[in-house]
């Protein structure tokens, strides 16, 4: 499964996190695998990050390794080109038509 994970953190201490997150998502735990990696424009103190994992163990290891420096909001995504979005929505509410 995909997740979004937007990072933010106290601005002052960009040079450290800047550092984790390339030593943490540029060499990420077993089980998760990094997709996309983007800054925040416009906006001091953001990243949004896009893994692929199937385990919630993983992605709290990779989490983990912020404790202190980062607060994440973590959200499922899919890709939603060539209808996909819509087939999974449909599924969920039950609708298969």
């Amino acid at each position: 499964m995909l997740f979004a994970l937007q990072g933010k953190y106290n601005p002052m201490m960009i040079k450290t996190v800047m550092n984790k997150e390339n030593e943490v998502f540029g060499n990420p735990p077993d089980g998760i695998e990094v997709i996309a990696r983007y800054a925040i424009v416009g906006e001091r103190g953001g990243f949004i990050n896009i893994v692929k994992t199937a385990s919630a163990e993983s992605l709290g290891t990779l989490i983990s390794n912020f404790v202190g420096l980062v607060q994440f909001d973590v959200t499922p995504v899919i890709d939603s080109s060539g209808g996909k979005a819509e087939r999974v929505v449909k599924k969920t509410l039950g609708n298969n038509s």
